[in-house]
């Protein structure tokens, strides 16, 4: 954001859609007097965003969605008319969702406080970034970045709201809606991973957590909920991984021994195998590696 000094002064006024001062940078009676002086009022019809510059000011117009309520943000920068930080400083370059400056600024109140309305919030990670990043270099690991977000566009509706809220880390905000809906909506995000990750010759994994606003008393805590959920499908995944390495390594195993029998029965001097002996160990044999490959 631009520092404001006496050359640089920015202006931000927050109205809902009935042209109401939410929130204001200035006081209210000020605030006002440059709607007027700006004309903002007359823009809000157009097609936003919109930038214009008006005598000393330059002015940008957008639409925010906050829990499914729109609000009109009007930002008027002083002797600064290429203020492309201030326009972009809630967006993220890389994914072009909403970045974690814009939630900072919904849970504390500093830029504007929205009226909240019940809703269920997901937390979702990259289970194998360093993985992704440590074997194809981080190009590719900010790509696999960039597809989680497209998935989660393809995935949410307009009135939703996705963040990027850090890293390979990403929140939802769902109005009106409940565990089971979200639950539905992480399954279409899952897919929609699949199908452009395949597309880029990838396989990208993630995790997920879901907290209900009503279950708890503050966005804190319906955070701290959201996170233990995630955390608590990490878990069961490194569970079912050391599982399935078990059960592998134990195959393994049997095939090894089952192998040095066929062998020692073909090879041992003076009694040979017979045919049906051979099939048979054979056969178990072929299982055995089926059941391998299957579970790998």
């Amino acid at each position: 954001m631009c520092k404001e000094d006496k050359n640089k002064r920015i202006i931000r006024i927050v109205l809902d859609k009935g042209y109401d001062i939410q929130y204001a940078s200035i006081d209210n009676q000020n605030a006002i007097e440059y709607l007027e002086k700006l004309g903002a009022l007359h823009r809000l019809s157009d097609d936003l965003p919109v930038e214009y510059d008006l005598e000393d000011y330059h002015v940008t117009i957008d639409e925010v969605n906050i829990t499914g309520n729109m609000y009109y943000v009007i930002t008027a920068v002083l002797r600064h008319p290429k203020c492309e930080n201030c326009r972009k400083a809630l967006t993220d370059a890389v994914t072009g969702l909403y970045n974690r400056n814009y939630w900072e600024q919904i849970i504390s109140g500093v830029t504007f406080q929205p009226r909240t309305q019940n809703f269920s919030l997901i937390l979702i990670d990259i289970d194998n970034l360093k993985e992704i990043n440590d074997n194809y270099g981080h190009m590719i690991g900010d790509k696999a970045i960039k597809i989680v977000a497209k998935a989660i566009k393809r995935s949410i509706r307009k009135e939703d709201l996705g963040i990027r809220y850090g890293g390979d880390e990403f929140m939802i905000l769902f109005n009106n809606q409940d565990n089971k809906a979200a639950d539905k909506v992480i399954e279409r995000i899952r897919k929609e991973i699949n199908e452009i990750a395949a597309e880029h010759g990838m396989k990208i994994q993630i995790s997920a957590g879901v907290a209900c606003h009503d279950c708890l008393r503050d966005m804190e805590d319906i955070i701290k909920m959201a996170d233990r959920d995630l955390y608590k499908e990490k878990q069961m995944k490194k569970s079912k991984e050391r599982q399935n390495s078990e059960k592998l390594k134990y195959l393994l195993q049997e095939i090894e021994k089952l192998r040095d029998e066929l062998n020692k029965k073909v090879t041992q001097e003076g009694k040979g195998i017979n045919n049906e002996e051979a099939l048979k160990l054979s056969q178990k044999l072929d299982e055995l590696i089926t059941r391998y490959l299957i579970d790998e």
